[in-house]
C-alpha cells in the first residue's frame, strides 16, 4: 500500500454537519472519521469505511451532502407526523413562520452542511481513496481527484482549523418574494454539493467541475464563511436560522429541496 505526503501548509477540507462544529472545536477531528455515502454507494465495495479521515476538495462537499441527506432522512423517520404538517403549512401559508409545538425538538436534530479548511502544521502521508484509486495510487488520488485518507494518531487538532464555510441561510420574509436573491444563493451553495455528489457517482474530475462552477457563479465555497474560533461559532449558532427552531427547519427544508431536485437533473438518487 503506497502512501503520498501532503507538506505541511497544505489545505484541505472536511465536509460535515453543523452540529459536530463545537465537538471539533473543543476536541479537533477524531482520528477515525467514518464516510457516509448515498444509499446508492452502500454496497459498493469500492465505497469502503476506511479507518482514517477523508480530506479533500470537492468530495468534502460531497461528504457534507451524503451526511445532510442521512440525517435529515433519520429525522423525518422520527418526527414525521411533525414535518409532515411543518412541509403542509409552508405550502399553504407561504411566507409566515409556523407557529407549532414540538418544533424545538426537532430543530435540535437537525444539523446544516458545513466544510471545515484546515492548514497542516507538519508533513503528513495520506493513502489512496479506494472509490477512485486502487491502494498503489495514493499520488494521483490527491493529484486527480483531490481524495486521500489521511491517518495521523489523535486525528487533526481543532488549532489546525482555520475556518469554516456554510449555505446561505434564510428566513421566512426570503420566501415572500419571487426569485428571492438569497434563495438564489441558497440554491447555488446546494448545486456544489451536487458537484461533489457528480464526482463520486459519476467519476467527473473534480478540476473541470471547479472551473465550470467558478466560471459560472465566481466561487468554488459554500457563500458564507467564519474563522474557526469561539467568537465565530458563537455567532454562527447565534444568527436567527439557526437559533430559531422554525426558521432552522426551513433551511433544512429549502436545502433538502434543491439537492433534491439539482441531483434528480443528474441523474443522482440521493437515498
Amino acid at each position: 500500500m503506497s502512501t503520498y505526503v501532503l507538506p505541511k501548509g497544505t489545505r484541505v477540507k472536511v465536509g460535515s454537519l453543523s452540529n459536530s462544529l463545537y465537538s471539533f472545536f473543543n476536541k479537533g477531528i477524531p482520528e477515525n472519521l467514518p464516510r457516509i455515502g448515498l444509499q446508492a454507494h452502500v454496497e459498493s465495495p469500492a465505497f469502503v469505511e476506511d479507518s482514517g479521515i477523508y480530506i479533500g476538495e470537492l468530495m468534502a462537499y460531497f461528504a457534507a451532502a451524503a451526511e445532510f441527506c442521512a440525517s435529515t432522512a433519520e429525522v423525518y423517520a422520527t418526527h414525521e407526523t411533525i414535518l409532515n404538517a411543518f412541509v403542509q403549512h409552508l405550502q399553504t401559508v407561504r411566507g409566515q413562520k409556523p407557529l407549532m409545538d414540538d418544533l424545538e425538538e426537532v430543530a435540535t436534530q437537525i444539523g446544516l452542511p458545513i466544510v471545515l479548511e484546515f492548514e497542516l502544521a507538519e508533513d503528513c502521508e495520506v493513502f489512496a481513496d479506494l472509490h477512485f484509486e486502487d491502494q498503489d495510487h495514493a499520488e494521483k488520488s490527491w493529484k486527480l481527484w483531490r481524495s486521500v485518507v489521511l491517518k495521523r494518531a489523535g486525528g487533526i487538532p481543532a488549532s489546525w482549523i482555520k475556518k469554516f464555510y456554510f449555505p446561505r441561510l434564510i428566513d421566512y420574509r426570503d420566501l415572500s418574494t419571487p426569485k428571492n436573491p438569497r434563495m438564489l444563493e441558497q440554491t447555488i451553495d446546494s448545486s456544489l454539493m451536487v458537484g461533489g455528489l457528480m464526482q463520486a457517482w459519476h467519476k467527473d474530475a473534480p478540476a473541470d467541475l471547479l472551473m465550470a462552477f467558478k466560471k459560472q457563479y465566481g466561487q468554488i465555497n459554500f457563500s458564507q464563511s467564519l474563522s474557526f474560533d469561539a467568537n465565530s461559532l458563537e455567532k454562527f449558532f447565534n444568527l436567527n436560522s439557526m437559533i430559531d427552531p422554525a426558521t432552522r427547519l426551513l433551511n433544512q427544508m429549502t436545502i433538502w429541496q434543491d439537492l433534491d431536485a439539482l441531483a434528480k437533473k443528474q441523474e443522482i438518487p440521493l437515498m
